[in-house]
Parts: C-alpha cells; structure tokens; sequence
C-alpha cells in the first residue's frame, strides 16, 4: 500500500513539474522552440477570456508570434469589442508562428450582446424607508450601485449616493413586485444607455417571460421609420439588501436631447410638441383645455412644451388640438395626409402594435410628437408587457385585426380607411415579414437563454409560474417553467406574423374590413 501511495504522489509531483517549467518555458525563461506548438496552444486556451463583452488584451509569449482573428476581424495586441445584436457563438483563430513553424488554432467564444441578461447586471438600492412605505407620489433619497460583468470579472459600473425613487405604474402598482422611476442628481448614463437623469424599472411581474418589453424593443429598432428606440437592460434588483428579482432596466419616455429630441418653447403657438393619448384622462378629475385635451372623444396628455411653465398658455392647447384635427380630416377626405403626417412613421410604428397584439394601442402610453413646421410622427413605442397573448380580456389569439377595428385606436383606424395607405400597409408588412421577422425569431431563444439563470433566481423570489396573475392567458397557465413560458412568446410571435403574412392578401383586408 506504501508503495502504491508513493508512486501516485511522485506521478502527481511529475506532472505539476512538467506544467511549472511549462510555464517558464513559456514566460520567457527559455525561448519557444516548434516542438512548444502544442503546450503553447493549451496555455493559450487557459489564459484566453470564454465570454467577452469588453475590450481585452490578448496574451503573447515571448518567441511565438501570433495573429488573432474574430468573424474575419484580425487583431494584433486588443480585441476590441463590438456589440452583436444577440449574444454570438463563436470562435477566436489563433495563428501562431514559431520559427518556421505555423499553425492555427480554433478556440470557441461567446461575444455577449450589450443588452443581454447574461452580463448579470444588478443594482442594489438602499433606502431610509421600507419598500412598503414607498409611494407613486413622493421621490424618497437613496444610494445606488450598479455592478456587472466585464468578461468574467465582477465589475463596478456607477455608484451614486445623492440619487432618489418613487412608484410607477398603473395597475402594475398594485401587483406584489412593484415598478419604480429612479431619478439621477444630473444625466447619468447606466450600463451604456442613453445619458439622462430618469430611467424606469419594469417589475414584469405578469409577463412571465420577463422579455416582452425587451423583444419589442429590440424589433423596433431594425425599423428605419420609427425615429427612436428604447434601450432596455435585464437587471437583478435588490432593495435594502433584499433581492427583488429580475427587472427591466429602461429610458424614461421623454423628449431628452440624448434620446428623442424636439425643440419646444413655452409661449410660441408653431414650436414642437409632444403628448401622450391616455384613456385614463376620463379617471381622473381634471379638467381639459390647458395641459389635456380632447379631441373627437380622445384625450391627450400635453407633455412638451412643459405646462408648467410661467410661458405656456391654452393657446398652445388649442393650437395642438388644432394639427390633430386637420390631420384626421385630411385622413377622413383621403387627401392632403401626406401633408400632415409621416405615412412610414404611422406605418411602421401600427405594424409593431398589430404583430404583437398589444392592448394598450387605443388606450394608452400612445405618443406621438411633431417638431416646428413638421408632420405629426408617432413614437416611442411603449407598454409591451401585456401584449403577445398575455390579455385574457381581450381577443388574445394569434388570429384577427385588433388596432385597427372600431373602438381600438382611432388614428390607425382612419389610416386604414384610406385604400393607398392601406396597400403601403401591406407591402411594407410583407417587407419586414421577410426580411426582420426572422431575426427576432431568431433572437427570441437567445434571449431566453441569457436570462434563464437570472429567471430562475427570480421565480425562486417569485413563485407564480404555477399560479395565474391577472391578466395571463390559458396557455400562460399550462406553461408552468420558464422555458416553457418563452416558448409560448416564440410560437406565438410565429403564428401572429404568419397569419398577418396572408392576412394582408386577403380580399377582406383589400376592401378594408377588419372586424
């Protein structure tokens, strides 16, 4: 048995120092010589990052001489990243020269998106209150750190002690896992986002694939027509030390000379504006005319120019009230829209809405801008979380026309009525059918893979995915894993745009009936 143990322990002893004048060989004491090819490529493989969403240095040894290349992209000293639009499988080429001898090596690499859940963002917030004390009212001061990833390595992001939160949300406010606004002291850009003192956190709490917001965003933004997109972040969100789950870190909608940016004046009548249809004006005892209005039945929220100031007057009310009404009479005569709204914009920003089948298109979070001496354009998108068959009171299916029919979004629906816009409706459809659908779909499974240890930790937090949440779905229900939930997304995103495809074709389309 001695003898037995003291041959293993020698073995063991050979091998470690076999590897330590491996490693001196290799840093330098000893110069490379061809017959060092293969250690060379196994000490390259250890040292080289497996995942990378940052810029790093890549190793050399003294001797050899290396060239690096990514996706046809050579390197000599950094590998600089670029963002893929999903996270990408892929590999790094390592053509190593010693002497006379080259060779080349394959080694895999993921390049995580900018975007993805697999950068394990999170933020911790501490506050001097309980979360349950917090209100949609009252900014409460708080300090917040973002720490991610860097290729691996756990990583600071921001740190601010001077910043303050306060509720969100309409009837999300009221669910257990509650939405935030989080307000920075001065423009403050947070995991690469757009530099702004606002940002929202969407608590996702009925979409239990915690990525409808997110794939609708990431849609929007191949569509050239739509002038800005909302960036959006996965992020694991502890309140006082408590983990809250998985959140959607996200731009507040706002006109920001960072994001979406018109010039505004307070007192001029012809100056930009932007303002929000929001059904939830009739709840509300306010009265229309100065920073709402209503027009035809549909209310508006007046955002820019700011109501608030000394300048601002109900003439600018009125004159508002005014564009909106000359843009639906030139819909309702089939002349002169062009004039007045931007077709593509209206297009493509309806499109988004119907392929996703989102509830809120008549009712709210609509909203819509028109720069000085400009076209009425529409945008940003927002709201998505109910959408994509998460509704059960409305028809959820991946079949029908909804934004469109009577009673839904009187904007759309006028646009629909004029058979020229209705047939670009269509050939634009069809455009996007075949050349962007199959990106997201695509992108969908990705996505679900980068969040999933990120979703497991939440549904730990969480525990619904066995239990209905208002408003889900029968088949939300069924999908009782998290797997089993972005799945349902995948293939209903799949069946909703195949049937659009001939949808579009159809002689009831044409003739302009979608009930």
């Amino acid at each position: 048995m001695k003898k037995s143990w003291l041959s293993v322990c020698l073995r063991h002893i050979t091998v470690l120092l076999m590897s330590f004048m491996g490693s001196l060989l290799l840093y330098g004491c000893s110069p490379l010589g061809p017959e060092d090819m293969e250690t060379l490529a196994i000490r390259i493989q250890e040292d080289l990052p497996r995942v990378v969403n940052h810029d790093f240095t890549l190793p050399s040894y003294p001797g050899a001489n290396i060239t690096w290349s990514v996706q046809g992209n050579t390197y000599e000293d950094t590998f600089v990243y670029e963002s893929p639009w999903t996270d990408l499988e892929t590999q790094i080429d390592a053509r190593i020269r010693i002497g006379g001898t080259t060779q080349t090596y394959t080694y895999p690499l993921t390049v995580l998106a900018r975007d993805s859940a697999a950068n394990q963002n999170r933020l911790d917030i501490t506050m001097p209150v309980p979360l349950s004390q917090l209100t949609r009212e009252t900014y409460v001061p708080i300090s917040i750190t973002v720490t991610t990833t860097r290729n691996g390595e756990a990583f600071l992001e921001h740190h601010a002690s001077d910043a303050e939160i306060r509720g969100r949300g309409n009837s999300t406010w009221f669910m257990p896992k509650k939405p935030f606004r989080v307000r920075f002291s001065s423009n403050t850009s947070v995991l690469g986002m757009p530099a702004a003192r606002n940002y929202v956190l969407l608590a996702e709490y009925a979409d239990k694939s915690l990525l409808r917001n997110t794939i609708v965003h990431k849609f929007s933004s191949l569509l050239e027509h739509l002038d800005h997109h909302i960036q959006t972040r996965a992020v694991e969100v502890y309140v006082n030390g408590t983990n809250q789950g998985v959140y959607t870190l996200t731009e507040h909608v706002e006109i920001h000379r960072n994001k979406l940016f018109i010039e505004s004046v307070p007192g001029e009548l012809n100056t930009g504006y932007f303002f929000e249809l929001d059904q939830r004006f009739w709840e509300q005892d306010i009265d229309e005319g100065f920073d709402w209005i209503v027009v035809r039945g549909i209310p508006y929220d007046i955002k820019r120019p700011n109501t608030s100031h000394d300048n601002y007057t109900a003439a600018q009310a009125e004159f508002l009230r005014e564009i909106i009404l000359a843009a639906e009479d030139a819909l309702i005569a089939q002349s002169g829209y062009e004039d007045l709204i931007d077709v593509d914009n209206w297009i493509d920003y309806f499109i988004v809405h119907e392929l996703f089948k989102n509830v809120d298109v008549g009712w709210s979070s609509v909203f819509a801008y028109r720069e000085k001496d400009g076209k009425l354009k529409l945008g940003p998108l927002w709201d998505f979380d109910l959408a994509i068959g998460n509704a059960n009171y409305i028809d959820w299916g991946v079949e029908n026309w909804y934004g469109m029919r009577e009673h839904k979004n009187r904007w759309f629906r006028l646009m629909m009525d004029v058979p020229e816009i209705r047939l670009r409706f269509r050939d634009r459809y069809l455009e996007i059918h075949a050349l962007y659908l199959p990106e997201i779909i695509q992108a969908v499974p990705v996505l679900a893979h980068a969040m999933s240890d990120m979703a497991g930790r939440n549904f730990h937090r969480w525990q619904i995915l066995n239990m209905w949440v208002w408003p889900n779905t029968p088949p939300m229900l069924e999908a009782t894993t998290y797997m089993g939930q972005t799945e349902f997304v995948l293939d209903y995103i799949q069946y909703r745009a195949q049937w659009m495809a001939e949808a579009v074709n159809s002689s009831r389309f044409l003739n302009g009936q979608f009930d």
